[in-house]
């Protein structure tokens, strides 16, 4: 990603964006996928003669010619139409791949190629210097250009350096040259100055039929309704971060992608209702936006339902974040969370879940192995639901605890004063899946308070095959310091209802107090815990 973050942080687009808006424009360059091919690994020797001064490379069957093509950044592809007469058509002949931060001059990225400024403390600021030169039009020519000479198909395109308010000809053209040549995985972020910048992406983008991947960031999506035969056959991952989009025209483009397996929403501008009626969609992460409801109506091959900050949303009064989650057909749902007790009102088939609900087949989703929870322990109108949230999903194995320190949006209610400690815990009642399930717990953010430590004790003195409990501290404090010593000492009196369990405490790994997200893991379905966030962003690849 750093080819394309240099590309975004050196901009004129970014400098001229206010405060909030740089902020999303950051979270949607984390969201989306980086880019397959990258500048930060040169082919280390390719420039250098063999001692008997014969061109060895320009031999190789032209099959192997265009894989190497292929796997080198647009600018480098084309510069070997002029090394030999046999390389002149190769790259004509590639399927395109195009990431517009590998049109910039080399002058315009730090640390990339020979630089007199490079080590000098000062090469960040003669990139920037460069990097407007660049956007002065010449990098949105650049990509015109290597989308007009290139006669298709594109296998790859990744376009996230200009501001297409001051483009809307190229914009027009770009999406026409993309549908005709037909690409296959796209992304696209428009780097709009200002929230209120309403800027539809093209209709044409509806004629892009071969798309295989779509992500699209901070645009308006064009209204769906003159366009009844859109559909794209082969679609089978859809990012839309920062995105505007009406109900219905989400749900219409949902409706025509029928091979559909990944889809991220992320940072929307406007509430979601997100409904879900599909025989194909395996992952649906819904991240740091608004949402008035999601309901799983139907979804036979769904895995995943993953939500990070999906706060609730309601039109007549700011003040209710409640937010409806119904799960109703989903019989593969193996991994869900981060559901907010008090704020996401849970359904299970025709049943709202509230305090108290007892447990029975019509209440419960027994194929989920895996559930988070985003809760502050100690908060009364958010705890209370713990139990019964718990006990609609009697076969988890791993529970993941965010331990949340955001005050909770939402109605009044009464007994917000009331103690959330053992006492409290023990007078829930049993807890299927904590007593013969639960295998691993892990509380993130631990602060050393009443609430949290009665919780622990609870699950460590009922949860007889719990193997692991790991509990990582808030940000800036270590498992060697006084609160790492409070809990040891607290927990060792507890009577372990597995002797065997091991206990392990962490320092936290994120610079601030937050728990990072990583949509790259959440959509790998080879990645046994998409909730196993230990490494910094960086690492998963944003």
């Amino acid at each position: 990603m750093e080819d394309v973050a240099n590309l975004v942080l050196t901009g004129p687009e970014f400098k001229q964006m206010d405060e909030n808006m740089r902020s999303v424009t950051m979270h949607v360059i984390k969201a989306i996928p980086r880019p397959t091919i990258s500048t930060a690994a040169p082919l280390a020797g390719a420039a250098t003669a063999s001692a008997d001064g014969i061109d060895r490379i320009s031999r190789l069957p032209v099959g192997i010619l265009r894989n190497i093509v292929s796997r080198l950044p647009a600018k480098d592809a084309v510069r070997t139409t002029a090394l030999a007469k046999c390389w002149r058509r190769v790259w004509h002949s590639v399927p395109l791949v195009l990431v517009d931060a590998h049109l910039l001059s080399d002058q315009s990225v730090v640390g990339r190629g020979p630089s007199i400024y490079r080590n000098t403390g000062i090469d960040a600021w003669v990139a920037a210097i460069f990097r407007t030169l660049d956007a002065m039009g010449s990098l949105a020519d650049n990509v015109s250009h290597v989308l007009t000479v290139h006669p298709g198909p594109f296998s790859y395109v990744y376009l996230a350096g200009n501001n297409m308010m001051y483009h809307p000809d190229k914009l027009a053209l770009w999406i026409k040259l993309l549908a005709a040549k037909g690409v296959k995985e796209l992304v696209f972020v428009n780097l709009a100055s200002r929230f209120d910048d309403e800027l539809p992406i093209p209709a044409d983008i509806f004629n892009c039929t071969a798309l295989t991947k779509l992500y699209l960031g901070t645009w308006w999506f064009p209204d769906t309704l003159p366009r009844r035969t859109v559909a794209f056959p082969y679609l089978r991952e859809l990012g839309l971060c920062n995105v505007h989009t009406k109900d219905e025209d989400l749900a219409f483009l949902l409706d025509r992608c029928p091979v559909l397996e990944k889809l991220m929403i992320s940072r929307g501008l406007w509430p979601v209702c997100l409904r879900i009626h599909s025989r194909s969609l395996r992952c649906v992460q819904v991240c740091q936006g608004l949402v008035r409801e999601i309901n799983v109506a139907s979804a036979s091959r769904l895995e995943r339902l993953l939500l990070w900050e999906a706060w609730g949303w309601d039109d007549h009064q700011f003040t209710n974040m409640s937010c409806k989650v119904k799960i109703g057909h989903a019989p593969k749902l193996h991994f869900l969370g981060f559901l907010v007790p008090g704020m996401h009102q849970l359904e299970i088939g025709n049943t709202a879940i509230k305090v108290n609900t007892k447990a029975s087949p019509n209440t419960t989703v027994p194929s989920v192995q895996m559930l988070g929870l985003q809760v502050k322990l100690g908060t009364y109108i958010e705890a209370r639901m713990l139990p019964s949230f718990l006990r609609c999903f009697p076969n988890i194995e791993t529970l993941y605890v965010q331990n949340d320190n955001i005050k909770f949006w939402g109605p009044q209610t009464t007994g917000t004063s009331k103690v959330i400690n053992l006492k409290f815990w023990k007078d829930a009642g049993p807890i299927e899946c904590i007593q013969k399930h639960i295998k691993k717990l892990v509380l993130r953010e631990f602060r050393g308070r009443k609430s949290e430590l009665g919780f622990l004790k609870f699950i460590a003195e009922n949860a007889q095959v719990l193997e692991d409990m790991v509990i990582v501290m808030t940000h800036g404090f270590s498992p060697s310091d006084n609160l790492g010593a409070k809990l040891k000492i607290f927990m060792a009196s507890a009577k372990w209802a597995n002797a065997c369990c091991k206990m392990m405490v962490f320092k936290s790994p994120f610079p601030i107090q937050a728990t990072a997200w990583c949509h790259i893991r959440a959509f790998d379905f080879s990645v046994e815990d998409p909730f196993d966030v230990n490494c910094s962003e960086d690492t998963c690849g944003h």
